[in-house]
């Protein structure tokens, strides 16, 4: 086990923030969209304080719409972004739906569970805030991106162990699931846009402690049947040339086999992070995205 001091978990965070994998295009219609939505500040109390999140709406939204939870990834440990923000931009003029986007606490300075805690927490809050959001609490979803997938998923768990109300759809975006099985293992001999050493560095200043990674509301693949069983139904969208898409797999056969209605998206000629970079097959992601939104809020 590979123990960190503080100033070394602060350099290894500071590195992997400075630097990305994936650069992300700024299509012209999409920052256009930026301009054209309201875009408001909201801090929503949690069990870890204050949570700041973004609520994009759409010009001239009425009560009553939908809401879609997005939750950005960055292995838990890069922050929000402009993009997150566009994209939210995109659902929220292509569905009429109010989007909120959680910018919650990174490790290593807030590690495991505190962006899930936070994260549950704002789900819950906005089921009991309905009103004051002008949104109808029967057509809440979820979804994220990445490290966002795993917390969207592990938020889901949470609220099977403790009662709390389930989003109608659950969407896992190129989702980490698993923080046992080895980085090298994951990547192999294949080419990927991720280095072992990255991958062991995200979890290393996230879930420090081993015996963490073993608790699925960290691994959501690890999860019993019986709590998979009352998971709302998911959409899981898997780039092709992504290492973790194994896991995504392995998690869409669990849920079938528990009962949950799931629906596999593929994007074969893409790599992790190509829907929000807007790259590769994103265009044919979003609309994958926005459909699954569409179906899942009854929207024509």
């Amino acid at each position: 086990m590979l123990m960190l001091s503080q100033d070394e978990k602060a350099e290894m965070a500071a590195r992997l923030r400075a630097n990305t994998i994936v650069e992300t295009v700024f299509p012209e219609e999409m920052l256009a969209r930026l301009e054209r939505v309201i875009a408001s500040e909201l801090f929503i109390p949690t069990r870890a304080g204050d949570t700041r999140c973004i609520l994009v709406s759409p010009a001239g939204g009425v009560d009553g719409a939908p809401l879609f939870i997005n939750i950005h990834g960055g292995g838990f440990v890069r922050g929000y972004q402009r993009r997150d923000t566009m994209f939210c931009a995109l659902l929220a003029e292509a569905l009429g739906a109010r989007v909120l986007d959680i910018d919650y606490r990174l490790s290593p300075e807030h590690p495991f569970p505190t962006a899930l805690h936070e994260t549950y927490d704002v789900l819950q809050w906005t089921f009991a805030n309905a009103a004051r959001l002008g949104v109808d609490a029967s057509r809440i979803a979820m979804g994220g991106h990445s490290a966002g997938g795993n917390l969207a998923a592990a938020a889901c768990l949470m609220a099977v162990q403790e009662g709390g109300k389930l989003p109608c759809l659950q969407i896992l975006d190129y989702p980490f699931l698993d923080a046992v099985t080895s980085p090298q293992e994951k990547i192999g001999a294949g080419p990927s846009i991720f280095t072992p050493e990255r991958l062991q560095a995200f979890n290393d200043l996230h879930v420090p402690d081993p015996a963490d990674r073993h608790n699925p509301l960290m691994s959501p693949v690890l999860a019993a049947d019986e709590e998979l069983a009352q998971l709302p139904p998911a959409r899981i969208m898997i780039a092709g040339l992504d290492p973790l898409r194994h896991e995504a797999e392995r998690y869409a056969v669990r849920l079938r086999r528990a009962g949950v209605p799931v629906t596999v998206d593929r994007f074969e000629e893409s790599d992790h992070g190509f829907l929000i970079a807007n790259i590769a097959q994103y265009r044919a992601a979003q609309e994958v995205f926005v459909k699954a939104l569409k179906s899942a809020f009854a929207l024509q």
